[in-house]
């Protein structure tokens, strides 16, 4: 066996090696088109599902069969939820919805410039378990604290020890 043929058998070596990577490319590109396919059907199925169910609730909400009553109903109560949410951050935005039209003016208007109706001031809503518990207490630093009693965690009133109910608002401290 000459150089030559030494050579040659290490080209052949290097040729296959790259072969060998070059197929595995190719194949690891088809596996990753394939796995793009999938998930691409995948989701359009998903998003198939998604409009079935919103046309279900559409036409059926009102009376939905008994099989999806809890489903339905729990939709309806996130969406009320939503909408206080919504209600929520336009006034915390100084914004409202008319009360005429649902447009949303801003607390400064006198009339509402999509309907012409006369703005009406509305209250945030209270969503429950969210802003629904009185404000935590202020403390005023500059007043001394009770004696070894505390706040009253509900109004905030000044407890003695041992004081195991807020004479102010009847809570329960422990």
């Amino acid at each position: 066996m000459g150089f030559k043929d030494f050579m040659k058998g290490i080209g052949d070596t290097v040729e296959s090696g790259a072969k060998k990577v070059s197929d595995g490319s190719k194949k690891m590109a088809e596996k990753s088109r394939v796995k793009k396919e999938i998930a691409q059907l995948e989701n359009d199925i998903n998003n198939g599902y998604y409009a079935i169910g919103k046309k279900y609730f559409e036409l059926h909400s009102a009376e939905p069969g008994e099989d999806y009553a809890e489903l339905v109903n729990e939709i309806i109560a996130k969406n009320e939820r939503a909408e206080k949410f919504k209600l929520l951050l336009a006034s915390m935005e100084d914004k409202m919805p008319c009360t005429s039209c649902g447009a949303i003016v801003t607390r400064e208007q006198k009339f509402c410039d999509k309907c012409g109706a006369k703005v009406e001031m509305v209250e945030p809503p209270i969503i429950e378990g969210f802003n629904d518990a009185p404000p935590a207490p202020q403390v005023d630093p500059n007043q001394p604290a009770p004696a070894a009693g505390g706040f009253c965690a509900n109004c905030g009133a000044p407890l003695d020890a041992g004081q195991n109910f807020c004479e102010k608002c009847g809570t329960k401290n422990d």
